[in-house]
């Protein structure tokens, strides 16, 4: 399979519904995906088949002061456990807008065992919990992922100092 990461726009709206109807049995209304696809400080990307020219996930994100909040990712049923999630996620955290972030951070359906491994995977430490955050009344869970850090200087001298 040849993917390519491409940015989302309107023309991709039915493709993002269906995932999302698929995936989060239907998490977002059609106006909801028009707001996020058309709104130019949101990032939202998907990763398609070359070949079929199919979208097979999606994920996107806002850039909020200094930190990018996660809305949405999703793959499509029929291509779970491929490594798309990591693939898009990876994706967004070098887009340009990311740059200028000090960290990510995401919602996540306490029972979503398959994205909280992913998260784990990718780095992302939980932080904490919202209750009956979802419509179906189940709670989230915070995670949260440094990025764009810049390394702490050391002082060499306490790094290799002798013991007697």
């Amino acid at each position: 399979m040849k993917l390519r990461i491409i940015k989302l726009g309107l023309i991709h709206l039915d493709a993002c519904l269906e995932i999302d109807r698929k995936s989060f049995k239907g998490l977002w209304t059609k106006s909801q995906w028009e707001r996020e696809l058309s709104d130019p400080k949101r990032i939202s990307l998907g990763a398609i088949d070359l070949d079929t020219k199919k979208l097979l996930s999606l994920c996107s994100a806002w850039l909020v002061l200094d930190e990018i909040q996660l809305t949405s990712i999703a793959v499509h049923p029929k291509h779970f456990r491929k490594g798309l999630g990591k693939f898009i996620l990876s994706n967004l955290i070098k887009h340009p807008m990311c740059v200028k972030s000090n960290q990510i951070y995401l919602e996540v359906k306490e029972t979503n065992e398959p994205a909280k491994a992913l998260y784990k995977s990718m780095g992302f430490i939980k932080k904490g919990h919202r209750s009956n955050f979802y419509k179906d009344g189940s709670n989230a869970l915070i995670y949260i992922k440094k990025i764009n850090q810049k390394p702490q200087k050391r002082n060499l001298s306490t790094v290799y100092r002798k013991e007697k």
